[in-house]
């Protein structure tokens, strides 16, 4: 399964979504990732101050990846389109699987709907061009935003994994979302 990132590009009349560029950072970008009300619910960004450096490592380490693309997702009609991330990693070719995580960094994108349509979008690709079977995405489970979101966008409860992950002072359980590609290629597994 062979992935040209130079030419990914997703759309609909309201946003649109590609590999995201070093070229990309923007001020609002690390601010964002360093917002503690952004990254309250990321796992590794908070722990860690987020620099342009940090950051630009990031993304070429997702670009050189062959089993993770990081997303830009850019609103349209915005003069500052660039809004938010969304990572697809550890694509496997034998397993025909994925794992997927979002964060809206300007807070000027939260609840319009732009992360449901993202996530639609990516799963869209995986599922129909990548022809995987699974994608999974785990969510602290007080977050209900995310909750919401992978509802949103056809995702369902798979299992939930207590204390889990670290949260500031304790750990917390996660919920696993999954979404099952109903037209998955069963020929493929022989």
């Amino acid at each position: 399964m062979k992935i040209n990132k130079q030419t990914l590009l997703f759309e609909n009349n309201i946003i649109y979504l590609r590999p995201l560029f070093v070229s990309d950072i923007t001020d609002e970008y690390i601010s964002g990732l360093n917002d503690p009300e952004v990254n309250k619910y990321l796992a590794n960004v908070k722990y860690n101050v987020q620099t342009r450096e940090s950051v630009e490592t990031f993304i070429l380490s997702n670009m050189k990846s062959k089993s993770d693309i990081l997303f830009g997702i850019f609103i349209k009609d915005d003069p500052r389109p660039f809004a938010g991330t969304l990572r697809v990693s550890g694509i496997d070719s034998f397993h025909y699987t994925a794992s997927i995580g979002i964060c809206l960094f300007a807070k000027r994108a939260w609840k319009k709907g732009y992360a449901v349509q993202a996530v639609q979008m990516v799963k869209d690709y995986l599922f129909e061009v990548l022809g995987l079977h699974y994608i999974e995405a785990g969510v602290y489970g007080k977050n209900t935003n995310s909750i919401n979101l992978f509802s949103s966008a056809g995702f369902r409860e798979w299992y939930r994994v207590k204390d889990k992950y670290r949260h500031s002072d304790s750990f917390e359980k996660i919920i696993f979302f999954a979404a099952i590609n109903p037209l998955f290629d069963m020929s493929l597994l022989k």
